[in-house]
């Protein structure tokens, strides 16, 4: 069988370990479960009718089973089963571009509107002089407002769920998309997708679709992670190893946050530093995240980085943006929650909020799709099997 979910999680997934979502939905079979679930209505397909069609044992099955009962994301009912989080397929699809269709030209033509406004609070930024304002806005509008901010302003206005308390002490929400062309569009292909991973004082960020593999911070890290799961046959020893692994990782961002912020900050030659300092160097370079020129061998940062005192500018901008869209938010999340009943989600009885959470993306998604053509601001390159997107530093 072929058809099968992808996959994404937002929030807190917590220590990769039997709660976590990421760890248990790469299982094999578990995507082409989810998707025979979500397919059928509720309680009906039953697990004799998944056995046979995956050609699965029944003792794998029940593991598996057991294994997305522990993480909520199924519920069961004498061996029957319904999903419990947003997922949409390719059925979903006409449904959705009927109630979007063009929203995002919409929301970004009212953006555009605001245009001076948002150049000279931009102006106050220190990266202002390095970067152009297609960049920063880039960072600031389609990631920082639309994919951080504006989940607590819809939340607060009780449009959105942004919060789901799961087992094993965790907060995230599960979103699946049918593994189709179709859907693509809808899902990896959109300027949606921010990456982070955060050390104590830094988080490193990437912004943009999922169509690849980025090469950055986070991606690196949660490969290399993945790849320990069946380093031995011994599940329980690698998943031990996986959270030593990840304290030392934690420490090594936090280097080369030091690092970024440095050489952001001043002019620093390559050869003046130590041994060490020039392997978080050469890493960073990798990356792509930092320079170094052949001939002076200075070392120059490639991405912008966004200071706390930032904070209140990207506030600023955030308010005035989402102030001025919201009218047009509301009214179409309401035209989705009552005439769009043939959803998936919804025939699956998934919370509506949690519904318009990933709703919301689809709709930011077109939006930063719309300025990007119009160049308000910067489009991203395609990487051939990274994907277009754009990376930075936040200080915290």
């Amino acid at each position: 069988m072929d058809k099968k979910l992808n996959l994404y999680f937002f929030g807190e997934i917590g220590t990769y370990d039997k709660y976590n979502p990421s760890y248990i939905c790469s299982k094999k079979f578990i995507p082409e479960i989810l998707y025979l679930i979500a397919y059928n209505e509720p309680f009906s397909i039953t697990k004799n009718e998944i056995i046979e069609k995956l050609k699965i044992d029944n003792e794998k099955f029940d593991d598996l089973i057991l294994s997305l009962k522990i993480i909520n994301a199924i519920d069961i009912k004498e061996n029957r089963y319904k999903i419990n989080f947003p997922v949409f397929l390719e059925r979903d699809i006409d449904i959705l571009n009927k109630h979007l269709v063009d929203i995002g030209a919409i929301i970004g033509k009212k953006i555009i509107e605001m245009s001076q406004l948002l150049n000279d609070k931009i102006s106050n930024l220190e990266n202002h002089n390095y970067f152009s304002k297609e960049r920063l806005l880039y960072h600031i509008i389609c990631d920082d407002v639309f994919d951080d901010t504006a989940f607590d302003f819809l939340a607060e206005r009780n449009i959105i769920s942004i919060s789901k308390r799961q087992p094993g002490n965790r907060d995230y929400i599960i979103i699946g998309y049918e593994d189709c062309e179709e859907v693509e569009v809808h899902s990896n292909r959109l300027l949606c997708s921010s990456n982070n991973y955060s050390s104590k004082n830094f988080t490193f960020n990437s912004f943009g679709d999922s169509d690849g593999i980025r090469k950055d911070v986070y991606r690196f890290f949660r490969k290399t992670q993945k790849s320990l799961e069946t380093v031995t046959p011994f599940q329980n020893l690698n998943l031990s190893y996986i959270k030593l692994v990840d304290d030392i990782n934690d420490l090594i961002i936090e280097k080369c946050g030091e690092m970024m912020l440095k050489c952001f900050s001043k002019e620093i030659s390559y050869n003046d530093l130590s041994r060490e300092e020039q392997d978080i160097v050469d890493f960073l370079k990798e990356l792509n995240y930092l320079t170094i020129n052949k001939e002076s061998h200075i070392i120059s940062c490639n991405i912008p980085v966004f200071k706390k005192e930032d904070d209140k500018v990207i506030n600023e901008i955030s308010n005035i943006i989402l102030n001025h869209i919201f009218g047009i938010v509301k009214s179409t999340f309401e035209e989705v929650e009552n005439k769009a009943t043939g959803l998936t989600s919804i025939r699956h009885k998934v919370s509506i909020k949690e519904i318009g959470n990933e709703l919301w993306h689809q709709i930011f998604g077109l939006t930063n799709e719309y300025l990007a053509r119009k160049g308000f601001v910067q489009l991203p390159e395609h990487v051939k099997g990274e994907g277009r997107y754009l990376r930075s530093l936040r200080v915290k």
